[in-house]
């Protein structure tokens, strides 16, 4: 078997690993949820260099995906993934409930990645609530908890735009 098909499929076993977990309730430490993003990060970096050795085709300008309110969250309003460009936009909400927040642009994110993300598949590490809404520790889903670990922590580029 080659080296790209070995990465695939360990990464779909980690990834499954990882739902099992969720789903189980277990709660997973900070420290481990740092080297499991670390992980993931290398993993799909290397798929997508492998990938992008057999596929010659000219760069695509990256489009800007339409932004889908997110599920419930004290701390995104919604986000957007252009899966050709492996970019993530994510609109944080306002300082006050009738202001849009910040929109943030994080580059290099892959497919798998953002499933994760988009299921809050990371349990939340605090206790805490905001004008937004309340969390505590081992909640699922948890956006926050899912931008901080899969996107912050895996340390994909941002730009802010607006």
């Amino acid at each position: 078997m080659d080296e790209l098909q070995n990465l695939e499929d360990l990464l779909s076993q980690l990834l499954r690993g990882i739902q099992d977990v969720i789903q189980s309730g277990e709660i997973l430490t900070d420290e481990f949820q740092g080297v499991l993003a670390q992980e993931l990060d290398y993993l799909t970096t290397r798929i997508d260099e492998l990938r992008g050795s057999l596929d010659q085709s000219p760069p695509i300008p990256p489009e800007e995906p339409d932004l889908n309110p997110s599920m419930p969250s004290s701390n995104i309003s919604q986000f957007g993934y252009d899966e050709k460009n492996g970019r993530l936009l994510v609109q944080f909400l306002g300082k006050h409930p009738d202001r849009n927040g910040p929109v943030y642009a994080y580059g290099g994110v892959p497919r798998q990645i953002f499933d994760l993300f988009q299921k809050g598949a990371v349990p939340a590490r605090t206790n805490g609530q905001n004008r937004w809404g309340k969390w505590w520790r081992g909640k699922v889903p948890s956006m926050g908890a899912s931008m901080y670990t899969l996107i912050k922590e895996a340390g994909y580029p941002y730009e802010r735009l607006s």
